[in-house]
């Protein structure tokens, strides 16, 4: 008798022969719960396809889809398309789970209840041999607070890889294939903004692997390089009538984005024209929490760079940060 997978791993793979066996093999001892393995190969050009299959043949849990290659979102909505699970998980193909993620994360979500599970992870260095354990406070955030931490690109919530997530969350969203960094942050805005519970583990679940070949190595231009996922986030915001509510937050986080390129006197020169129209676009002034209606009047009458001098002036003095700079 056909039994329901209680979690299904989502697991895009393009070029990996040279990881992606540590990853299957950390797969492979998941024992517990009952898990389907879903690697999607994305039109890879070296070993990585016949690894698959390989390890699919001896391994009845998996399945192996070869597709032309599309990115690593294409890839993991082509995965999301099959998963039967009650329970979604992500994982990369050139990382590695730790020894029963799965039973501690889905133990967790069963017994809290909750739609959301996140974990803490290690960031492995595999060029220095370094291992940096990432880790949040040890207490449950309403989703409203965790939607608030996404925007501020916090290093827990916004990965897809540390997390798992009640499938039917999931129903009518899919990653914007169009953004290539930030789509993981994007997906998990919508999910959070969705979910009625949520809740973090305190165990390191997941071991993420920095190499020359990871995603983030070869970035140049840190604020161009981010407009589309801003852009998506605004458009996510305003959609479901929230931007107004994380407006301080947002704003924040399009000035840290492009201030930490450009440096702090370039982007408020620039601000009215580089900044100001995404972060004032689809705002409902007469929606603006009490809290931020100063600030909302400095911004809309173009105050806002002399402001945010005076701040940053004030916070060498005192340390007092303005807004939150990850």
């Amino acid at each position: 008798m056909f039994q329901q997978a209680d979690i299904s791993v989502i697991v895009p793979c393009y070029n990996a022969e040279r990881y992606i066996g540590d990853c299957l093999e950390s797969l492979r001892a998941q024992k517990e719960p009952r898990i389907e393995m879903i690697f999607v190969d994305d039109g890879s050009t070296d070993a990585t396809g016949a690894i698959l299959d390989r390890f699919a043949e001896g391994e009845p849990r998996a399945k192996v889809m070869h597709v032309q290659n599309g990115g690593v979102s294409s890839a993991r909505n082509r995965g999301l398309a099959l998963a039967a699970g009650r329970y979604i998980a992500f994982v990369d193909a050139d990382d590695v789970l730790k020894l029963e993620s799965f039973a501690m994360l889905y133990r967790h979500a069963v017994s809290t209840g909750a739609q959301i599970v996140s974990a803490n992870h290690t960031v492995f260095d595999m060029s220095k041999g370094v291992h940096v354990p990432v880790e949040t406070e040890p207490k449950d955030r309403k989703p409203q607070e965790i939607v608030k931490e996404i925007i501020h690109m916090h290093r827990i919530y916004n990965n897809i890889w540390n997390k798992l997530y009640d499938r039917s969350l999931l129903e009518g969203l899919r990653l914007d294939e169009g953004v290539r960094i930030g789509e993981d942050a994007l997906l998990n805005l919508q999910l959070y903004l969705r979910a009625d519970r949520a809740a973090h583990l305190q165990a390191q679940t997941y071991v993420y692997r920095v190499h020359g070949a990871s995603a983030m190595a070869g970035v140049r231009g840190h604020s161009e390089a981010h407009q589309p996922m801003l852009r998506a986030m605004s458009g996510i915001l305003s959609r479901e009538g929230v931007k107004e509510l994380y407006f301080r937050d947002f704003l924040q986080t399009c000035v840290w984005v492009d201030e930490k390129e450009r440096g702090i006197r370039a982007c408020m020169k620039t601000f009215s024209s580089r900044v100001m129209p995404l972060v004032m676009e689809h705002i409902d002034a007469g929606k603006i929490a009490e809290g931020d209606r100063v600030l909302y009047a400095i911004v809309s009458r173009g105050l806002f760079p002399a402001f945010y001098m005076l701040m940053r002036v004030r916070e060498k003095i005192t340390g007092k940060r303005w807004g939150i700079r990850r």
